[in-house]
């Protein structure tokens, strides 16, 4: 069954996975559910689990999986005997190796600018909150309306540059959004 995975606020359980061949996998292992790899939720069943040493079931067949050495970041993976290097980051970390390695100059086209003049009446998140598209991010009031301003893609939030109270002039910049690219 193919799901799509929305990035939940906490996002403790959501990795990067990078092969040593540098295909990427985004994976998301829920407490609760089924895991998720690259959006697709898969029907594994662990079957037992000792010491870096997990047997699981998928499709009717039986996995071995071994950790067979873990170096910071970087894993290797024995899986029914085939060896299988990843570098493993969070997604905090793999955003954050993002904004290192981006140009800081460059101007990201998924930050925020308010529409219009006006005054911020209230901040929905902080700094370093992930975000979906179309959730709000606070709130601007202008001509004695209130306007929900909303994330445009799924990121993290860099920087907010305002604070409630605040006058701001159209195309202020507001919120600065690193967008995540899986």
């Amino acid at each position: 069954m193919g799901t799509s995975y929305i990035y939940n606020r906490d996002a403790s359980r959501l990795f990067i996975a990078v092969r040593d061949n540098g295909k990427r996998h985004k994976l998301f292992i829920p407490k609760e559910s089924k895991p998720a790899i690259d959006g697709i939720e898969l029907d594994i069943d662990f079957v037992e689990q000792e010491d870096f040493h997990y047997t699981f079931e998928w499709k009717g067949k039986r996995f071995h999986c071994e950790l067979v050495s873990r170096d910071q970041n970087k894993a290797v993976v024995k899986v029914n005997g085939v060896e299988y290097k990843y570098s493993i980051e969070s997604i905090f970390s793999y955003v954050r190796r993002g904004m290192i390695n981006s140009d800081a100059n460059k101007i990201d086209e998924n930050n925020i600018s308010a529409p219009m003049p006006g005054k911020i009446v209230e901040l929905f998140l902080s700094e370093g909150d992930l975000v979906n598209a179309g959730e709000p991010i606070l709130t601007l009031e202008a001509m004695k309306m209130q306007n929900e301003i909303t994330a445009n893609c799924n990121g993290v939030i860099r920087k907010i540059k305002v604070q409630p109270g605040q006058s701001v002039m159209k195309d202020e910049l507001l919120v600065e959004i690193q967008s995540i690219e899986v």
